[in-house]
């Protein structure tokens, strides 16, 4: 009858340093407090837009995005906007309208100066995720936005558990 073994890292060709008595953990004595690791504080939207640039918004078929005027040009997450048929630069005409200043010449979508135009046009849908939005980058909310909600979304009750827990925790201690 055959066995087979489980992989070990060892088998990839890691070596393995060995610790010394200077790297090794240092046991805490019971009067010394315990050291609780914090958890990285992570944010649900990064600033994009800023007051020393020109910056719109641009609808291409339903995607909604922040970008950057350039000399003219638009850029959008550092790369300039380009047709997505010939590859073409984009021109923006009469104010609100991109079209396609290469070969094929089309309509590609909607621009506007106006950067409250993202929450808009639903460059993002999520309920909270538009207070966010709006509150990181300084735009006006929707009047649907300022209303209050009606119901409980299902997914707030899990903050009521995770509350629980933690209580629970620090009575224990």
């Amino acid at each position: 009858m055959k066995r087979s073994f489980q992989t070990r890292l060892s088998d990839f060709g890691e070596v393995k340093e060995k610790k010394t008595k200077s790297s090794q953990r240092v046991m805490t004595t019971s009067s010394e407090p315990l050291m609780k690791r914090q958890k990285p504080v992570r944010k649900l939207w990064q600033k994009t837009t800023s007051k020393d640039e020109e910056w719109g918004v641009i609808d291409f078929d339903d995607t909604v995005l922040f970008v950057q005027l350039i000399n003219g040009r638009l850029h959008a997450h550092g790369m300039e906007a380009v047709c997505k048929w010939c590859e073409g630069v984009l021109e923006i005409r009469e104010e609100t309208k991109v079209f396609c200043s290469g070969r094929c010449g089309r309509y590609q979508g909607e621009f506007s100066r106006n950067l409250s135009d993202f929450l808009k046009w639903e460059g993002v849908k999520s309920y909270t995720l538009r207070k966010i939005v709006a509150e990181v980058e300084a735009l006006e909310l929707e009047a649907r936005d300022l209303e209050p909600i009606s119901y409980a979304p299902n997914w707030s009750i899990l903050y009521e558990y995770e509350d629980d827990l933690e209580i629970e925790d620090l009575s224990k201690e």
